[in-house]
């Protein structure tokens, strides 16, 4: 049960109001204004049920849905050894269906869907990735040639249709791929890899504020724990992207209709 519990931080982030304002809402184990139940651990630790939290942002207007548009790509962030591996101190710690994963970007292949991989990499001479590094030093190991920055061997056979680098946390913050999306009529984006709560979260966000549909299925997006997985699932799902099972984004990408695509290619 208390690794489905949230922090009063985290659950007043995802309510939009300070953790102090959730606090004072808080009358004989209630949030009284939103209905909330407040749980405590075994060490008399406060939480909120994420389950809980879930009812209270459907009540509240939060979490419509919004589904597909007409056309998606397929956004592979990070399934690298860096972030695979056990014994990488970058790799997450909740499972990663990697055959199901392999499955829908075949299926993509299949009916001509842009295919994109991204790996993060450390470049010491850019301002942003040295503060990053300074900020998250295991990252600092992310060479673009390191071993931990190859792709995984389960997608090693994928010939994505472009490939690219980036050392910043947001996949459409590299300065083409937005115009690539736009060239291939793009208007929705399937996230998957690592992290739910870093990358997939940042793409997620900006690719909502670009106008795009954002589809995240479950069991295909990664983290370092199963309570930061749910949180940020979770909170997403309410504000910028449907969650949904990788079934049911299998089931729409093979109903699409052909499309001829433009050759594969490497990011500059």
């Amino acid at each position: 049960m208390y690794d489905k519990l949230l922090t009063v931080s985290d659950a007043a982030k995802m309510l939009g109001i300070s953790a102090s304002t959730l606090r004072r809402l808080e009358k004989n184990g209630e949030v009284q204004t939103y209905g909330l139940k407040v749980v405590y651990t075994p060490g008399g630790q406060r939480r909120y049920l994420a389950d809980e939290i879930q009812r209270i942002y459907a009540q509240t207007g939060f979490a419509g849905k919004i589904g597909f548009g007409q056309r998606a790509a397929v956004l592979v962030r990070d399934v690298t050894h860096a972030f695979m591996d056990p014994g990488s101190t970058l790799a997450i710690n909740t499972p990663l269906d990697k055959n199901a994963l392999h499955r829908l970007l075949s299926l993509a292949g299949d009916r001509q869907l842009p295919r994109v991989f991204t790996k993060t990499i450390h470049q010491e001479q850019h301002a942003f990735s040295r503060l990053w590094g300074k900020k998250f030093p295991s990252l600092t190991a992310l060479g673009e040639d390191a071993y931990l920055n190859r792709i995984d061997d389960a997608l090693s056979d994928i010939p994505f249709d472009r490939q690219q680098a980036t050392c910043y946390v947001s996949d459409l913050h590299h300065e083409n791929l937005p115009q690539y999306l736009q060239a291939e009529g793009i208007d929705t984006l399937i996230l998957a890899g690592a992290t739910a709560s870093g990358s997939i979260r940042a793409t997620a966000i900006e690719a909502f504020q670009q106008g795009m549909h954002v589809i995240l299925p479950r069991e295909i997006i990664g983290d370092r724990s199963p309570s930061l997985l749910d949180f940020t699932l979770l909170d997403l799902n309410a504000r910028y992207a449907d969650v949904m099972s990788v079934e049911e984004v299998v089931e729409w990408v093979s109903n699409r209709p052909l499309h001829c695509t433009n050759k594969r290619h490497n990011a500059p």
